[in-house]
């Protein structure tokens, strides 16, 4: 199939097109310790979002009928706003050409009712996984998004020339990421309209 050819001849991380061998298996205490450090950091910002969105339900059914019009007209405008607000401009596929590693990363939008996003990204040169979820973690972070999650990793084969994705393999530190729940995200994608999409559990 294409994902098995890709494991096997696919491009090297720094040569998209080649034909050089995959990358080989890379973890090391360092990229360990990262990974450790983001998770428990990630675990200690959705529990303070619970708590805070928690006190903020007690508080909201204590409102009088006017305080309850004037959130619900400051709702509606803050709707607005966020037509063009940073937080929906962030793509939920950001993937770079070439054999790479990616990770699946799931987070609470900051709209009213929010709601959860899923997002595949792979980053050419991320020589670890927690290379590629870290600098999106603080850009979603920024963004307002909440209950930030990693949910996995692998490598994703994007050859553009051919129109051909593959999606594969998997992380040491975040596990396995869903390939499935990743091909779909990419098949809503327009970007990727007309490509072959195949994914696969197997390799790293």
């Amino acid at each position: 199939t294409i994902v098995r050819q890709a494991m096997m001849e696919g491009p090297a991380d720094d040569a998209p097109g080649s034909g050089a061998p995959a990358a080989p298996h890379t973890t090391s205490a360092e990229d360990q310790a990262n990974v450790a450090r983001l998770k428990a950091r990630l675990e200690e910002t959705a529990e303070k979002a619970a708590a805070a969105t928690a006190a903020a339900a007690a508080s909201t059914s204590a409102t009088t009928a006017t305080e309850t019009d004037d959130n619900a007209r400051a709702t509606r405008n803050r709707t607005e706003d966020d037509a063009n607000a940073e937080w929906r401009q962030i793509p939920s596929v950001e993937i770079a050409p070439g054999a790479h590693k990616y990770v699946q990363i799931t987070a609470m939008t900051p709209a009213d009712p929010p709601q959860t996003r899923t997002f595949v990204i792979s980053k050419r040169g991320a020589q670890y996984h927690a290379n590629v979820a870290e600098p999106f973690v603080y850009r979603l972070e920024n963004a307002g998004y909440t209950d930030i999650r990693v949910k996995g990793g692998g490598r994703i084969n994007y050859m553009p020339d051919v129109r051909v994705i593959s999606i594969f393999g998997y992380s040491y530190g975040f596990g396995l990421a869903d390939h499935k729940l990743s091909k779909e995200i990419m098949q809503k994608d327009g970007r990727y309209l007309g490509y072959a999409i195949e994914w696969s559990n197997e390799g790293y």
